[in-house]
């Protein structure tokens, strides 16, 4: 995967540090409407994160710095009150998927990654994937390095 310069691409996409199967969660809950908007990093109002409707459980999600916009497709699974958001992306034409914790707090969006290291070997199903979530989401180690964007 590209390397980027410190943005919001970088927080998103370098999947290395947040949890990442090739399975993804399922996709079974309708968008929610608080998302949907015009996202700043309070330190670089040039970098910003756009998150659209893509269908009726799907988000599209642009991340634009100054010399680029990339754009993921996901959707989001609530678990045990937790708000997931699942990034599909796409590398050399394989697919895997990239789970974030999120929630709105009135103008503020924050998200934070998962903890990799809680997972020592790769999912074998989405079961199995769904399973670990709901067993280590109330971990206290369970999201890393959060992040606040804010709504213009």
């Amino acid at each position: 995967m590209k390397k980027y310069t410190l943005s919001l691409i970088v927080l998103f996409l370098v999947i290395s540090c947040s949890l990442e199967s090739k399975y993804s969660l399922p996709n079974d809950e309708n968008i929610n409407p608080e998302l949907i908007g015009e996202w700043y990093n309070k330190k670089d109002n040039e970098e910003k994160l756009i998150i659209a409707k893509h269908g009726e459980k799907t988000y599209k999600l642009l991340l634009k710095d100054k010399k680029k916009t990339d754009v993921i497709i996901s959707f989001s699974k609530t678990i045990k009150g937790f708000e997931i958001m699942n990034l599909k992306t796409e590398y050399k034409k394989e697919i895997t998927n990239v789970f974030y914790g999120f929630k709105v707090e009135g103008n503020t969006l924050i998200f934070s990654k998962i903890n990799k290291k809680l997972r020592n070997k790769d999912f074998q199903s989405q079961n199995e994937l769904l399973d670990f979530f709901k067993e280590n989401i109330n971990r206290e180690d369970f999201f890393i390095n959060t992040t606040e964007l804010i709504r213009k």
